[in-house]
């Protein structure tokens, strides 16, 4: 089972989230607002009252000066005036939020624009710039029914991006409307594409939390391969693997390449190492187990005291095996069949020696009559992969043939070559015609 993200917004989104409303509103209720200010820039009803216009223009000039102290008391002077009509109290929110913004005051700037977009005299043309910036400011504020009111405002004229779609879409899933959340992420993810950008990684952690709170946990671990892909992150690639242990046909064969995975992405606990250590010992490959066993007691993920007797007999097995491998290499090459090639091909990787096991499985392919023919081309791929030759690898593990297990373990390998690879650059321009002459 693929968990549930336990924060699906995530950090990253809330700081960045508040940076981007500060920049928006400064942009837009100032230089915007400044435009009000003059009568023949709007029809009659758009205009601010004689006597509360002169204290908005100063307003404006103090946040240009990026006085927002001052700005808030000529907005709360203006505030005070008699006799204001809905539009004067329109745009005395608007700037009153650019003020508050500009105090880290977010909860008023919140307010203040929740205020302009309920407003009767909101213009049709600032509609889109209005909703927009307050549904940012309601999801910094995690008011998430608001969120969904003014978002699906938005969307309504077809004024969604990326991260506003993304807000939305955290806001139903914190709501608990799974669908919803789904379909809004989604959307955020098809709109990033669009704009040629990367998806939001909080909504791709909505589809998933989405997915899996439906009991779709098929589409919730392709969500998860997204996901790995785009940000490459050892937690990621330690669930994939997690989920992957449990495919159909599973052997301690297999299992090594997802521990190697685990290794080569980053992913590896505690138990990870001692399990991977003592899987390589028992399948006769020493070398690499006192290598992963000696990697885990320096990462500290293991003590010395844990694995003391594994990793002494690890160390004296590998002395013995060093001392045989010229004689292991001189049979494989003689043998008939790829067997000894291909165990000759793992013994290598233990050695860090991934261009001699990319060959020694290479022979093996060759020669055939392996007991588990995808061995041979799982070690080409992932050979391939650690060498950083990932276009090759992913070739390589797309032949890869056998059951579930077999199948489901290069495929990770695979995404694991594309997220090192990463996206694939732009087509070049055509080169321009020559000018006729």
């Amino acid at each position: 089972m693929i968990p549930v993200p336990a924060d699906p917004m995530g950090s990253t989104m809330r700081d960045y989230s508040i940076r981007h409303a500060v920049a928006v509103f400064l942009f837009c209720a100032v230089a915007g607002a400044t435009g009000l200010a003059v009568p023949s820039a709007r029809a009659a009803d758009d205009k601010v009252s004689k006597a509360v216009g002169p204290v908005i223009v100063d307003a404006q000039k103090a946040l240009q000066a990026n006085d927002f102290q001052g700005a808030m008391t000529q907005l709360k002077a203006a505030q005070a005036i008699a006799d204001r009509k809905p539009f004067d109290d329109y745009i005395i929110n608007r700037l009153m939020a650019a003020a508050a913004i500009g105090l880290k005051d977010m909860a008023a700037a919140a307010a203040a624009e929740e205020a302009a977009a309920d407003s009767p005299a909101m213009p049709d043309a600032d509609k889109k710039a209005v909703l927009h910036d307050a549904v940012q400011l309601a999801q910094v504020q995690k008011q998430w029914p608001k969120v969904i009111a003014y978002g699906q405002q938005l969307g309504a004229l077809n004024g969604l991006d990326y991260l506003t779609a993304s807000m939305l879409a955290v806001a139903f899933y914190e709501t608990n409307d799974f669908p919803h959340a789904q379909q809004y992420a989604q959307q955020s993810i098809d709109l990033a594409k669009a704009a040629g950008q990367p998806s939001d990684p909080n909504a791709l952690q909505i589809v998933m939390g989405s997915q899996v709170k439906q009991n779709n946990q098929a589409g919730a671990e392709q969500t998860l391969e997204q996901i790995a892909v785009q940000n490459n992150s050892p937690q990621t690639w330690g669930q994939l693997v997690g989920v992957a242990f449990g495919a159909k046909g599973m052997n301690d064969q297999v299992a090594l390449y997802l521990y190697r995975l685990l290794v080569v992405a980053g992913a590896m606990d505690g138990n990870s190492y001692k399990e991977m250590g003592s899987l390589l010992s028992e399948l006769g490959y020493p070398t690499e187990a006192a290598r992963v066993l000696e990697q885990g007691t320096s990462s500290g993920k293991i003590s010395s005291a844990q694995v003391a007797a594994m990793l002494t007999k690890a160390r004296h097995d590998a002395a013995i095996d060093e001392r045989s491998l010229p004689q292991i290499a001189a049979s494989a090459e003689k043998s008939r069949t790829g067997e000894q090639d291909v165990k000759l091909g793992e013994d290598y990787w233990g050695y860090g020696r991934y261009a001699d096991a990319e060959a020694a499985a290479r022979r093996a392919v060759a020669k055939g009559g392996l007991k588990t023919p995808a061995e041979g081309t799982l070690l080409i791929g992932a050979a391939e992969v650690v060498q950083g030759k990932y276009a090759d690898a992913g070739q390589s593990l797309s032949q890869v043939a056998g059951n579930e297990a077999q199948t489901k373990t290069a495929h990770l390998w695979s995404l694991y070559a594309q997220a090192k690879q990463g996206p694939a650059p732009a087509p070049a321009a055509p080169a321009a015609p020559p000018p006729a002459h």
